[in-house]
């Protein structure tokens, strides 16, 4: 970030002897570009709006633009700060005071009305987190000119009264790869086909529900923005959506509401949101909509995460258009829909691969209403429209803060007053999380990621009783009289999603929007006790969260033959990879064992490393917060017969040419946790002879078997990227596992072995109407067996992220003795967090088994281990079944 002084320097040099009026050395974006934002068929990249808004940053007293940091790709992630330049000279006092505001513990009602009236209010905006959705990124260079060069009441009324923090692109990375590959396939007989791999480069479209688990460069840059230096009072995130209905969305959003958000943040949104709304129609444009789409449940965005942090979360949704390519839509009367039935996209598709340049089908929801007033009826939708309706939606909103300052600010800090007396008299008092728990790095990682975001997080010095019942020192505490109290409870709690047949009629889809649950506690597999009753205890607030520190016992001074290694965290899987890697000799228990050293049992799937510097293995157990101890020559006598060697697994990870975001977020954590692995394409597949090199190959679980096998076959994909892996990449991945692979489905692509071959499971699920079974995205209950290989080092009870997942039974003419069931449902409704519709299809269902096919096998894991990255409680699910993949092997 620079200077104050650096940036008048550069200043002066721009401007030299002359007298010019600061924003006259500032070209227009049409200057800049050569042509108008929005120019059919022009879009510009992410390193000339970088370009142009350094230049803005030296010209104007305005702007100064910051590098937050790095992107995934190393590309660079700016914000802009755009306000008065009497704003801009006191940053750090309104930082400082938007701390004071969001945390009000010894703020009087005289203070905070007076911080009210003297400070500016901070409005966050975000563009283009979808990289797809191009307008937003296009459309930041002529807001930022209009508010660092016009001259006007207008803008300098907002600037006094807004600190306007702009983030021109959430993805550069996908910012860049979307232009690129729009320029190349423009103008070819490809323009139609969607860009083949993911638009960020772990998560593609997911980057956006990596709000609270942070595991994303990008997450963590915005993150730090909201809840560590500015606290803003509201948050807006550009989007667009589909082609061929309303023209843009603004809120309020539709029901269920999430009863922990601050009803005020309602009336916020809906007041801020009709700002927009009314003035997108003062323009005189028409197809503006609210209460559609999206829902005021879901804990998954950027932007509705703000809502649990007393921050109006604001979402605009813009009609697509093809990149810069205008599209064409058939017009329709006002209250006069089409009779036809509305067509599916594939049919809507089918139609334009006959002819590219075929309109879309006139618009099916033309009937005026309260929250959509004058409908779009069709005809031509051009990039410069977006950029126009994203611009008055912008302005709108900047003229709204500025008017609503006082209230705004006002009510952030009631807000967050009410949050903290709730915490003092309301249940829940406090969360607890004693140290001792199965995987102590699962525990960091969840604290990390709470305090990150804002949750203050305490530990005990000494031990303490809560509700009758003993904690020992360590125990961390989040106590619930803090500002963030809503966002720490639901993150903590058990969501109870309501049922949509419980609501009024049409006021609640019949299904979910994305997932329904995202308990951290279930997911991550960690202990969290609440405490009712308020305590005495001698606490510390934490700045930062330590990681847990590991402990190899040497009790014979490295006179041992080995070291044992308990198997209950994660990390264990990257220290296995580390040895292995090095050369070391390291196995599995495969049965209890007792060391008598020190009399611990350590169970299977615990590591043994035999003759290994102990120095070196202490520090790597110390580092990934282990627990080990020194085996004697006595001790060793009780391994015979209980090791299974491990070797370096050579793997495979199938990734399709339709931008899978089940693989990159399967990629990102076999990364993360220092596997080994070759991405394989449909091509790699059909050439065959796989046994020769690789152990196991894993599928990801967005993809069925259609998917696989079909691919991508419009005909304007390029050739190279068209198809799946066909009946040919079928048999040779049958002939892998019959010559002794092992095959890892996760999720629908079960449905590659389940509908190909002889295999002793069948899916319950399949062809299940959703008025019978519905479960999009809930976290149920399985009952896992610890001593299979493949659920080594778990509970014999873990929770599951179901989300629209198989489930599996015996097939006809086979019995047990065929299948290894690893994991399956209780004989009851197995809901833990969420929402689930006719349990009963579950009920004593395999989960996840193992299944023999000659000299090979199939893991199947029926929801996805690795969702999102986010329970890390079923992560040994998809790690451990590699690892057996190549135990054993030479």
């Amino acid at each position: 970030m620079r200077s104050r002084l650096l940036r008048s320097f550069f200043l002066l040099i721009l401007l030299g002897a002359l007298s010019l009026p600061v924003g006259a050395e500032i070209p227009t974006p049409e200057e800049f570009a050569g042509f108008r934002m929005g120019t059919e068929g022009k879009l510009v990249r992410w390193e000339r709006i970088v370009e142009y808004l350094q230049q803005v940053d030296v010209a104007s007293d305005r702007v100064l633009v910051q590098e937050l940091g790095k992107s995934t790709r190393g590309n660079p992630f700016l914000m802009a700060i755009i306000t008065s330049p009497r704003n801009l000279a006191r940053l750090e006092d309104i930082k400082a005071t938007q701390r004071r505001l969001a945390y009000p513990y010894d703020l009087s009602e005289e203070d905070a009305q007076r911080l009210a009236w003297q400070t500016p209010a901070v409005l966050f905006i975000t563009c283009n987190i979808h990289s797809t959705e191009i307008g937003s990124s296009q459309m930041v260079l002529e807001l930022v000119h209009r508010l660092a060069t016009e001259e006007s009441p207008w803008v300098e009324n907002v600037l006094d009264n807004v600190v306007f923090l702009l983030v021109p692109s959430f993805n550069p990375d996908g910012q860049i790869m979307v232009v690129d590959w729009y320029n190349q396939t423009k103008d070819s007989t490809n323009a139609l086909a969607s860009m083949p791999w993911l638009y960020h480069y772990y998560t593609g479209h997911d980057n956006n529900r990596d709000a609270f688990m942070l595991t994303q460069v990008e997450s963590r840059l915005v993150t730090k923005v909201l809840y560590q230096d500015w606290f803003p009072q509201v948050y807006l995130d550009e989007h667009q959506m589909g082609a061929s209905g309303a023209r843009i969305f603004v809120p309020p959003f539709r029901n269920p509401i999430n009863p922990n958000v601050d009803p005020t943040i309602w009336a916020e949104n809906g007041l801020l949101g009709f700002a927009m709304f009314a003035g997108l129609h003062d323009a005189g444009l028409t197809g503006v909509t609210y209460d559609q789409f999206y829902t005021s449940w879901w804990q998954g965005g950027f932007l509705m995460e703000a809502w649990w942090h007393n921050i109006v979360g604001l979402l605009t949704e813009v009609a697509s258009t093809r990149m810069a390519t205008s599209t064409e839509q058939e017009t329709a009367k006002l209250g006069v829909p089409p009779k036809d039935p509305a067509p599916s996209f594939d049919e809507i598709l089918d139609e334009l691969e006959k002819d590219p340049k075929k309109p879309y089908p006139a618009p099916r929801d033309v009937m005026p209403r309260n929250n959509y007033p004058r409908p779009w009826l069709g005809g031509k939708w051009t990039l410069r429209e977006i950029i126009d309706y994203e611009l008055v939606a912008t302005y709108s909103l900047l003229e709204a803060m500025a008017a609503n300052r006082v209230t705004l600010i006002r009510n952030q800090v009631k807000m967050g007053q009410k949050a903290i007396e709730a915490g003092k008299k309301d249940n829940p008092y406090a969360y607890l999380f004693p140290p001792d728990q199965h995987d102590p790095g699962a525990l960091w990682q969840l604290l990390e990621v709470l305090h990150y975001a804002g949750v203050e997080v305490h530990r005990a010095g000494k031990a303490f009783k809560a509700d009758d019942k003993e904690y020992p020192a360590g125990t961390y505490v989040i106590l619930m009289a803090q500002p963030f109290r809503a966002y720490a409870k639901d993150m903590l709690e058990i969501q109870k999603h309501p049922d949509p047949k419980t609501m009024p009629p049409g006021a609640m889809a019949d299904q979910p929007y994305d997932v329904t649950a995202w308990t951290l506690p279930l997911q991550m597999g960690v202990e969290a006790k609440e405490a009712k009753k308020a305590f005495e205890a001698e606490l510390t607030k934490l700045e930062s969260i330590p990681r847990p520190k590991g402990e190899l016992v040497s009790a014979t001074r490295g006179r041992g033959r080995g070291f044992v290694i308990a198997p209950g965290p994660n990390s264990k899987v990257v220290l296995t990879n580390r040895l292995l890697e090095a050369g070391a000799e390291v196995s599995w228990l495969t049965d209890k064992v007792e060391v008598k050293t020190r009399r611990w049992h350590y169970p299977a799937g615990s590591l043994y490393v035999r003759n290994p510097s102990g120095e070196k293995l202490g520090a790597l157990v110390a580092e990934l917060g282990l627990v080990g101890e020194e085996v004697t020559a006595a001790d060793e006598a009780a391994l015979r017969g209980k090791l299974m060697r491990l070797r370096r697994p050579r793997v495979g990870l199938y990734q399709p040419w339709t931008a899978s975001m089940d693989e990159g977020w399967t990629r990102w954590l076999l990364e993360q946790y220092e596997f080994g692995y070759t991405t394989l394409h449909n091509a790699d597949l059909k050439a065959g002879k796989l046994g020769e090199r690789f152990d196991v190959i894993i599928f990801p679980g967005d993809r069925d078997k259609k998917d696989i096998l079909e691919g991508n076959k419009r005909k304007w994909t390029p050739e190279e990227y068209k198809g799946g892996i066909g009946e040919e990449g079928l048999g040779a991945l049958r002939e892998f596992v019959r010559q002794g692979g092992t095959l890892v489905l996760l999720d629908e692509s079960a449905e590659l072995a389940l509908e190909s071959w002889a295999v002793p499971v069948k899916s319950v699920l399949k062809g299940v109407k959703g008025e019978e079974f519905a479960c999009p995205g809930s976290l149920l209950k399985i009952l896992v067996d610890p001593s299979h290989p493949v659920a080594y080092g778990m509970p014999p009870e873990a929770t599951a992220m179901f989300a629209n997942s198989p489930a599996f039974d015996l097939a006809p003419g086979f019995s047990y003795t065929d299948v290894k069931v690893i994991a399956r449902y209780p004989a009851t409704n197995p809901l833990e967090s969420g929402w689930i519709r006719g349990d009963e299809y579950l009920h004593n269902r395999i989960a996840a088994a193992e299944v023999g096919y000659e000299n090979g096998r199939i893991i199947l894991l029926g929801f996805r281990a690795q969702f999102r990255a986010q329970p890390h409680n079923t992560f040994k699910l998809l790690f451990n079944a590699l690892h057996y993949a190549a135990a054993q092997k030479p």
